[in-house]
């Protein structure tokens, strides 16, 4: 099938649009006559939110999870990046309202394609079939990052605006139901076959790796175990021989990625400083001392930007996953939205609650899989204390900078706090959940705020 480029452009700003969930039909939006009238248009409009993955949401999402919790400090004057890296985010930050409104701008598509596709009587049932079900996991995938930001949210299934414009927040419980029915239809009705070429579309399994991440949020550890299961014998994957790989586009090891047709991945532009200029955001000294002598991840993941001072220069480190920050065709690189190595660490988690620690089949065989393709010895942990803990390490030094990755994992895991206490003076209890923000309070009375705001 040929790959459909990107055919509509969002518009560059939320200034001049209402609040996202009272929007029936944006103006940076084709109307749904006009998108849906054939398999080329309703194609274009599902590329276009898989396009804002890397757009809009990775760029805000990603790296503020990261600055918010243990793993990065910055350099810049920004008040608002200074609101996140304190843990300290006032209702009206800008960047918090951005990345809500965001994420619901993608919930709202999403829903348009769900609902518009079926009605529109001019697609073949298996195209109608493929975008609905690759449009319910990406609204699944957005809706398991809102509740680890903001707890319960308003769960959106329409694009009706009287229905929308005063919803309310919905209990966690009703949003992961929610999660699970979208991802077990997506997984039902895809296909192992990727479409449009390269691993740039969701397939069964890609509903599967997050619905074992979802599994492992609840502390189901058995359905995260299958799930993990299922996609790591899958025979699709398998984990790249060095660190170098894991980020090119259409690697082994990836399980989604999104298309990107310059080659680089927005938030690079963020993170990977001009040569000898102060990057924007640093690794913390926290993360930094965590990696052992000898891990790849480190030589290939982590950058170093000696900065000129004086007659000497000071070294900076910046995440590094992500080399190109313009045109790169020769090496080209795709955002990463699931990929295998993460299934492993999710599996070996599982088997780890669920007793199997060591021998075959346990959570030391998969966590020294990760090791040994980072350089490292097998770990030596043996009991289910020692096993858990070397795994939430593993989990910090692989998947750092992947979409909030640190943040939901402290909480899960009952950590944030005892971490964040002695990593940030400025650390608060309630800390646990970002604001609503200020302007979705105004526009909606219906909207509670969260606690200590």
């Amino acid at each position: 099938m040929k790959k459909i480029i990107l055919i509509i452009v969002c518009a560059a700003a939320f200034q001049s649009c209402k609040k996202i969930i009272e929007v029936s039909s944006p103006q940076n939006q084709l109307t749904t006559d006009k998108v849906f009238v054939d398999t080329t248009s309703a194609l274009a409009a599902l590329g276009t939110i898989y396009g804002e993955l890397d757009r809009n949401i990775d760029v805000n999402y990603s790296v503020m999870s990261d600055l918010y919790t243990d793993n990065l400090s910055f350099t810049d004057v920004s008040p608002q990046d200074l609101e996140f890296y304190h843990s300290k985010i006032s209702p009206d930050n800008s960047t918090d309202l951005v990345a809500w409104q965001y994420m619901y701008q993608l919930i709202y598509e999403c829903n348009d394609l769900i609902a518009q596709v079926p009605a529109s009587g001019k697609l073949p049932q298996a195209i109608v079939q493929q975008i609905t079900n690759e449009a319910k996991f990406i609204r699944a995938f957005i809706y398991f990052k809102l509740i680890n930001a903001y707890g319960n949210v308003p769960l959106l299934l329409t694009t009706d605006v009287n229905v929308n414009a005063v919803a309310s927040r919905a209990d966690m419980s009703l949003v992961i139901q929610q999660i699970i029915k979208d991802l077990t239809d997506a997984k039902q009705g895809l296909t192992a076959n990727y479409q449009g070429g390269g691993r740039v579309r969701a397939n069964n399994w890609a509903a599967a790796a997050l619905l074992s991440q979802v599994y492992l949020f609840q502390h189901n550890w058995t359905g995260a175990e299958t799930e993990a299961s299922g996609v790591i014998n899958s025979g699709l994957y398998a984990l790249e021989s060095s660190p170098a790989t894991v980020f090119l586009s259409n690697n082994n090891e990836a399980i989604l990625q999104v298309w990107n047709q310059y080659g680089y991945v927005y938030s690079a532009a963020q993170l990977v400083p001009d040569p000898n200029s102060l990057p924007l955001y640093i690794v913390s000294s926290s993360m930094w001392t965590a990696f052992e002598a000898g891990d790849l991840r480190k030589e290939y993941w982590i950058g170093t930007s000696f900065v000129p001072n004086g007659t000497d220069s000071t070294a900076y480190y910046f995440y590094n996953k992500y080399k190109n920050t313009q045109l790169n065709t020769s090496s080209p690189e795709y955002l990463t939205v699931l990929r295998l190595a993460e299934q492993y660490l999710v599996r070996a988690e599982a088997r780890a609650e669920l007793g199997k620690i060591t021998g075959s089949g346990s959570a030391a065989e998969d966590v020294n899989k990760i090791r040994v393709r980072a350089g490292l010895t097998n770990t030596t942990a043996v009991t289910q204390i020692t096993m858990l803990a070397a795994i939430m390490q593993e989990r910090r030094l692989e998947l750092f900078g992947e979409w909030g990755s640190r943040f939901c994992d402290l909480k899960r895991t009952g950590l944030l706090n005892m971490v964040m206490e002695k990593e940030k003076a400025t650390w608060s209890t309630n800390a646990d959940l970002w604001p609503i923000p200020l302007r979705e309070l105004t526009y909606d009375h219906a909207l509670v705020q969260n606690p200590g705001y």
